[in-house]
C-alpha cells in the first residue's frame, strides 16, 4: 500500500504542480510529495517526525471538523509555522479514512485543477483502503529510526523486512550541501526531492533504504566487494535534487546493528562534511581515506599556536595560510603547489620564505611540517557543525 500510495501522490503532485501530503486519522504522516519550494516549517517538521504535532492537529481539527464531506480551507497560523492550506478528506464507503493536504500558494485552482484534485483524492482513498503491499517506505522509515535516531529495536524490524541484511554488511552514504562557508541546510524544495529519492534507487540490488533531514541525507547500501556500490548512482540521483555544490561521505562496511549504525552515521557525516570543508580531500570522501582527520576526530584537538603569527599578518593572512596548507597537502612539491595555486614558482618561493620568517620555522623540518599541518586540519575540524 505504502509504495503505491506514494506513487499516486507523486503523480498527482506533478499534475497539480503543488506539494502534497497524506495524513492518517491519528495524525501519522503516510506519504508526502514535497517537490517545490512551498513547504512551510510545520510541513517540514511533520515530514521529519513522520507525525503531525498535537498543536497543529488541534488547529486543523478546529477548522476541518471530525468528518468533513468536502474540501475545507484552513487558515494560516504564524505561531505554529503554518501557512494556509486546503484539506481534502479521503473517503471510502461514506467515511473519512485520511486527509490530503495542499499548501496554498496564493494562486487559486482552476476548474480543471479542482477536478484533477477530486479524482486524485478518490484514487488515494482507494490506495489507502487497500491491503498492505510492498514494504519499501517502511524500510526507509526504519533506516531513519536506526541510523538517524539511533533506535536499537529498528535493527530487528529492518532485518525482518529485508531478508539477509543482518548476515551481510552495510555501508552508509551521507549527502550534504555546502557553500563557501561549509555545510548548509537543505532548502525546502531540495529536502522534498531528497526525501523522494528512494524510488529512484530502490530497484538496485545493493540498495537498502534512505532518509533525509534538514541538514543531510543518508543512504544505506549492502557492501559488496572492495568498493562501495551505488556511489555513482547516488551522486547521479542527488544532482538534480540539490542546487549548487554537495558532497558524499562513505562509512566503513559494518554488520547491521545499533552500535554499528551509530558509528556508520558518525563516519559518513564526518567524511561528507570534511570533504565540504577541505578541497584537498577526494570526493566522494571515504572514512577509510581521511588519514590524520580520523586521529583529530578521535581525541583532543592539537593547539594551533604555531599559526598565530600568520593569523596576525593582516590582509595577507588568508593567502599565506592557504599557501602553507597547499604546500603541506602536496608534500612540499613546489611544481604541484604552484599549479594548484596558479602561481609562478618565484612567487611561491617568496610566500614560503615569508611564512618561514613570520612563523620563525624551518619548512624543511619534518616535525615542523607535521605540527603545522595538524594545526591547519584541526581548524577545519573545529568548523564542523554536524555531529
Amino acid at each position: 500500500m505504502a509504495d503505491r500510495l506514494q506513487e499516486e501522490l507523486d503523480a498527482l503532485a506533478v499534475r497539480l504542480g503543488r506539494s502534497l501530503t497524506v495524513d492518517g486519522l491519528d495524525g501519522e504522516l503516510l506519504a508526502h510529495s514535497t517537490q517545490w519550494d512551498d513547504a512551510d516549517q510545520a510541513r517540514i517538521a511533520s515530514i521529519l517526525l513522520r507525525h503531525v504535532s498535537p498543536e497543529r492537529r488541534e488547529w486543523e481539527e478546529r477548522h476541518v471538523g471530525p468528518d468533513p464531506s468536502g474540501p475545507v480551507a484552513v487558515p494560516a497560523n504564524a505561531e505554529l509555522g503554518m501557512s494556509a492550506r486546503l484539506c481534502v478528506p479521503l473517503r471510502r464507503a461514506d467515511r473519512t479514512i485520511g486527509f490530503l493536504w495542499m499548501l496554498h500558494t496564493g494562486v487559486a485552482l482552476t476548474a480543471v485543477e479542482r477536478q484533477t484534485l477530486a479524482r486524485g483524492a478518490d484514487v488515494l482513498a482507494a490506495q489507502l483502503d487497500a491491503p498492505a503491499r510492498a514494504p519499501g517506505r517502511e524500510v526507509d522509515r526504519l533506516v531513519r529510526r536506526l541510523f538517524d535516531d539511533g533506535q536499537a529495536e529498528a535493527a530487528d524490524e529492518l532485518a525482518a523486512l529485508v531478508p539477509g541484511v543482518v548476515e551481510g554488511v552495510v555501508q552508509l552514504v551521507a549527502v550534504v550541501a555546502h557553500d563557501g562557508e561549509g555545510v548548509r541546510p537543505f532548502r525546502p524544495g531540495e529536502f522534498g526531492a531528497l526525501v523522494a529519492l528512494s524510488p529512484t534507487l530502490r530497484a538496485a540490488p545493493a540498495y537498502v533504504g534512505s532518509c533525509a533531514s534538514s541538514t543531510h541525507a543518508l543512504v544505506a547500501v549492502h557492501h559488496r566487494g572492495a568498493a562501495c556500490p551505488l556511489l555513482a548512482e547516488i551522486e547521479h540521483a542527488v544532482e538534480p535534487c540539490v542546487t549548487g555544490a554537495f558532497t558524499l561521505g562513505v562509512s566503513d562496511p559494518a554488520p547491521l546493528g545499533a552500535r554499528a549504525a551509530r558509528e556508520a552515521r558518525r563516519q559518513a557525516l564526518a567524511a561528507a562534511e570534511l570533504a565540504a570543508l577541505d578541497p584537498a580531500l577526494p570526493r566522494p570522501a571515504r572514512w577509510a581515506a581521511l588519514g590524520a582527520y580520523r586521529t583529530l576526530l578521535a581525541g583532543p584537538r592539537p593547539p594551533d599556536g604555531a599559526l598565530r603569527p600568520l593569523d596576525e599578518a593582516g590582509a595577507s593572512a588568508p593567502m599565506l595560510l592557504a599557501t602553507l596548507e597547499a604546500f603541506l597537502d602536496l608534500a612540499g612539491d613546489v611544481q604541484a603547489v604552484a599549479k594548484r595555486l596558479n602561481l609562478h614558482r618565484s612567487s611561491l618561493y617568496y610566500r614560503l620564505d615569508r611564512i618561514a620568517q613570520l612563523a620563525d620555522v624551518d619548512l624543511a623540518d619534518g616535525l615542523v611540517r607535521l605540527d603545522l599541518h595538524l594545526a591547519l586540519k584541526a581548524r577545519r575540524v573545529r568548523r564542523r557543525t554536524l555531529r
